[in-house]
């Protein structure tokens, strides 16, 4: 009997790759959704956070479970407009470009003291509770936006991880950005990303729009029709189709998918970006 594409469960033998793509352009010294922070800043919170979650989950009496990788990507452009593609970790994991939970848990940059956000139950609103954070990734907003660049060396890393892992649960892309690409069409580069497969499946692709006014968030749509514009349209057609243990996971939290629901967010607020990140990343077998 063959066996349903993405269903191998992650595990120390059959690690999981997991990559972000941060928008690092001028544009994201915005505020988010109209709030008081930096559309950088609070981009870079959850994905600290996220790391750090997936530290504490790694850590046993026995040491970190090496049992996913991680890249983490920003993409800019420099003083001279040339398309700036690089690990977005600073401290002793500078420079690297995929790396291992361990190495993840073992080695931040910095504890800084700051905030964790949560979502109350009862009401819906974000809850902003004081806590030590550990820091891999710092904000950056600068120059334009080469997304094309940025897509075409995230296949190149992703195909080779492939390559040593062809048993895996597919590698996971998770894209975050405020604005249109600036070298091209990106549509060509996010399909050929897609097309990278493991024996259990294609690539996933996620794509998060992150919003400078309070505006209607559009979460996991299944068709562009009453999409606000070309450029939502742009990142819908970017965006896998998601597998049925996604839509699975993202009911049991509460959320409601029409049928070939995509992994897209526009218009994203902080709540929708902590529950885009989580559907994103946590909904694979064994990570639940």
């Amino acid at each position: 009997m063959t066996r349903l594409p993405y269903t191998q469960e992650i595990s120390r033998q059959n690690k999981a790759l997991f990559v972000f793509l941060l928008d690092q352009s001028f544009s994201m010294e915005e505020p988010l959704a109209g709030g008081q922070s930096r559309k950088c800043d609070e981009l870079c919170a959850a994905i600290n956070g996220w790391l750090q979650n997936m530290s504490i989950r790694a850590s046993s009496d026995q040491g970190v479970k090496d049992w996913i990788d991680i890249g983490v990507f920003g993409y800019r452009t420099d003083a001279m407009a040339q398309p700036v593609i690089e690990s977005a970790l600073v401290g002793p994991l500078a420079g690297q470009n995929i790396v291992s939970i361990a190495n993840i848990a073992n080695y931040p940059a910095r504890i800084d003291n700051s905030f964790q956000y949560f979502p109350d139950d009862a009401t819906g609103q974000m809850i902003q509770v004081p806590a030590q954070m550990p820091i891999w990734v710092d904000p950056i907003a600068e120059g334009g936006t080469p997304m094309c660049h940025a897509f075409y060396l995230v296949h190149q890393l992703v195909q080779e991880w492939i390559g040593y892992h062809q048993y895996s649960f597919p590698p996971v892309v998770v894209h975050f950005t405020d604005g249109e690409s600036q070298d091209g069409d990106p549509r060509p580069y996010a399909d050929a990303l897609q097309q990278l497969a493991t024996y259990d499946g294609n690539v996933l692709l996620f794509n998060c729009h992150l919003s400078l006014s309070q505006s209607e968030s559009f979460l996991f749509p299944n068709t562009e029709a009453g999409l606000p514009d070309m450029f939502a349209q742009v990142l819908f057609q970017m965006s896998s189709v998601l597998p049925d243990i996604f839509v699975q996971y993202g009911m049991s939290e509460g959320l409601q998918f029409g049928q070939y629901a995509r992994g897209m967010a526009f218009n994203a607020d902080l709540a929708c970006l902590l529950q885009f990140l989580n559907m994103g990343t946590q909904a694979a077998p064994g990570m639940i």
